[in-house]
């Protein structure tokens, strides 16, 4: 009896130890199901996102109804983490500086969010962008408080699970439309530049639709030209098929004249004679 009793101190203390600095979800007991994960998250695409209050690591309020009018890009992480949430931000970084260079500074916005309710503070959540290398002036970094979190993960349907290590989760991004829906989830540390790229070039498009002004034309173009290529792993602006129109143009418009030139003539003399 004496072991037994011993053997459930310890147990107890081990859990108490691995919970210790983590919110405890519902069902935080149960083992990380990937599939489960992934079902959850493809559920969202198309979720309406509550205009919830966060805190940027300014300690600033911040409501996400203020990202309205364009697609913005939401990332969970927790700032304890060792591996994986910092691997993922860094290659997330350069995929923001690559995807902001093709379709211009400020046309898209990025949200990282400390799900670790406990530990990422607003001075985490700076000590974590600067430790980072994330300066771009569209990035911002925040936190939340339990019940938010709770919301928040439902609606992007983001699903982890509380370890000895720290967290169970998807490294999972989330591209939310310029309405506040989920429109498209991104998966893994890394990932192929146009998984990114072309929701964006959609969204962007999308919008200038809306507005078929000169400047919404001139945007629908540059999208339209702006096309990924894989020899330098970046996009670029390519002008050749409004070129080749031009060129097409200028070469068939001088023998459309000639043809009616010279059908205008036949048909003279056949007018004169009747």
């Amino acid at each position: 009896m004496q072991r037994w009793l011993a053997l459930g101190t310890i147990a107890a203390g081990w859990i108490a130890l691995s919970a210790q600095g983590h919110e405890v979800t519902e069902d935080s007991a149960a083992d990380f199901d990937p599939q489960a994960a992934m079902q959850t998250s493809r559920e969202a695409i198309g979720r309406q996102v509550g205009d919830y209050a966060l805190v940027d690591r300014e300690g600033r309020t911040l409501h996400l109804s203020s990202y309205r009018g364009k697609p913005l890009l939401v990332s969970l992480i927790y700032t304890k983490c060792s591996d994986t949430c910092p691997m993922t931000t860094r290659y997330l970084n350069k995929a923001v500086g690559l995807m902001s260079e093709a379709l211009g500074t400020g046309s898209f916005a990025v949200l990282s969010i400390g799900f670790d309710t406990t530990s990422d503070s607003p001075q985490a959540m700076r000590k974590f962008a600067a430790r980072e290398g994330i300066d771009s002036p569209n990035w911002e970094f925040a936190s939340l408080d339990p019940a938010t979190l709770k919301e928040l993960t439902r609606d992007v349907g983001f699903y982890y699970r509380p370890s000895p290590a720290g967290f169970d989760h998807l490294s999972q991004l989330s591209i939310i439309d310029q309405d506040g829906k989920v429109y498209r989830q991104i998966y893994g540390d890394q990932f192929d530049l146009p998984i990114l790229g072309e929701p964006l070039k959609q969204l962007l498009g999308n919008a200038s639709i809306r507005y078929p002004t000169w400047k919404g034309l001139s945007a629908r173009i540059r999208l339209f030209c702006t096309v990924y290529d894989p020899s330098t792993g970046r996009y670029r602006t390519d002008y050749s098929f409004f070129v080749a129109m031009l060129i097409s143009a200028a070469m068939i418009l001088p023998f459309g004249y000639w043809i009616f030139r010279e059908m205008r003539r036949a048909w003279s003399p056949a007018r004169q004679s009747t």
